[in-house]
């Protein structure tokens, strides 16, 4: 089977950027289990590093979602509390064009 005939048209098709780099994220992942699982440690050793690595991003992933929820609450009451501003003062405004109207005619 002739492959050269293949070959530049699928390289048309694949230069798109996101390819490369999610190709090259492949690449550097591989590496670095490669690396961590001939490392020069022993298991237990190996062990304890991955599951204090672990615990440390599973904190840090637990307190930027405190930070947001945290955030969307404040948010949250800004806006009902535009919301009940914004009702008060179309009530008020109903009310005076109201008046208006009865004095008026």
């Amino acid at each position: 089977m002739n492959y050269k005939k293949y070959l530049p048209d699928s390289l048309d098709r694949s230069s798109d950027s996101s390819t490369i780099i999610a190709a090259l994220l492949a690449g550097v992942a591989v590496g670095a289990a490669i690396g961590i699982l001939f490392a020069p440690e022993s298991g237990m050793e190996m062990r304890n590093q991955l599951s204090e690595k672990a615990r440390d991003v599973a904190d840090s992933v637990k307190d930027k979602v405190q930070t947001v929820k945290e955030t969307l609450q404040t948010k949250a009451e800004d806006i009902k509390e535009y919301a009940s501003d914004a009702t008060e003062a179309t009530k008020t405004a109903a009310n005076n064009l109201k008046d208006d109207v009865k004095e008026n005619y």
